[in-house]
């Protein structure tokens, strides 16, 4: 797996390197049609469709974190490997292999892929705007220069989830005839790479990063996938933010620090379970990768997750190239 990272970065190395002196943005590649988006596949719950045993417990999955029933979970290669695009009364959903990430917005309908611009993926709506997929800017069209509203989430694993929130939502897999199940892409698209720009130098393009938005201002905290626990506290534009990060699922998520008047201390805990693996310094509860508290005075509060998606340097870098970067997990 390492060997293979590595043989995929210094090939795109090479690529990065015809274009570092380019002046101007890479026009869209476009591709439209190459994927079919799904539309409000039925529902079903994580706990009833595990009993089917079509999801293996290390597939990667993007989770709704708020919302009834707990939130939900959506397996990334039985429902957005293969379609890129879900428009459902849930969410509006967005995997991009490439960039490394599944954006997740308020619900809306009458999305499809459409292709790449500056390594990013594009979306087209249905009146003809151009979106990206990864910070919901409208590009060009009707709507340019609106935005997609983000819905709370957090990338991880099955099992996680399932040991998390069992009762909570999941896509009906029916007898896995019904949708395509696709592995997820170990290599970048050539469509990709052949609409990047010039990639920020200050990190490696393919480091994976937890990008947070707060107002107009970005700050990017780099990620160390050999560390097990770790917790970044910082702020963002005046905000205290903590950015939790669970190695054993390779997931990163960011909440608000502040709990009605009072700002919060997190640290990763490494003597707790791995149901809640962070703790607050103030009270000593025990916190879970969703955000909520399970142990301790703070018991059955949650925590305000904060507009942010995790992804690759690269494409964060070029969607956010003001961006702000973090020194480190405290």
């Amino acid at each position: 797996m390492k060997h293979s990272a590595i043989v995929l970065a210094l090939f795109i190395g090479l690529a990065w390197g015809t274009c570092l002196d380019a002046e101007e943005p890479r026009p869209i590649v476009a591709k439209p049609g190459s994927f079919k988006p799904l539309t409000e596949p039925p529902c079903s719950y994580c706990s009833t469709q595990n009993r089917k045993r079509l999801v293996k417990p290390d597939d990667r999955v993007l989770a709704w974190i708020r919302g009834a029933h707990n939130g939900g979970a959506i397996p990334v290669r039985h429902c957005l490997s293969a379609s890129r695009v879900i428009n459902d009364t849930y969410g509006l959903f967005f995997y991009d292999p490439d960039g490394g990430y599944v954006a997740a917005y308020q619900k809306d309908y009458g999305y499809e892929f459409h292709g790449w611009r500056n390594g990013v993926m594009v979306v087209k709506g249905r009146d003809g705007t151009l979106w990206s997929a990864l910070s919901g800017r409208a590009i060009s069209g009707p709507q340019a220069g609106k935005r997609l509203s983000r819905i709370p989430n957090v990338m991880t694993e099955w099992s996680h989830w399932l040991m998390l929130h069992p009762e909570s939502t999941a896509y009906d897999l029916f007898d896995g005839q019904k949708y395509e199940i696709k592995e997820l892409p170990i290599e970048m698209s050539a469509e990709a790479k052949q609409s990047m720009g010039t990639v920020d130098d200050r990190l490696q393009p393919l480091t994976w990063v937890h990008g947070v938005e707060v107002g107009d201002s970005a700050k990017a905290f780099p990620l160390n996938d050999s560390v097990e626990r770790a917790c970044f506290i910082g702020d963002v534009s005046g905000e205290p933010v903590a950015v939790f990060w669970y190695g054993p699922t390779k997931s990163s998520v960011a909440f608000r620090r502040k709990l009605d008047d009072r700002t919060l201390t997190f640290f990763a805990d490494d003597i707790s379970p791995e149901t809640a693996p962070f703790k607050d310094k103030e009270t000593g509860s025990r916190w879970t990768l969703a955000g909520r508290c399970v142990d301790g005075p703070l018991k059955g509060r949650e925590l305000t997750w904060i507009d942010s998606v995790q992804c690759r340097w690269y494409a964060w870098a070029a969607e956010f190239p003001k961006t702000e970067i973090s020194k480190g997990p405290k």
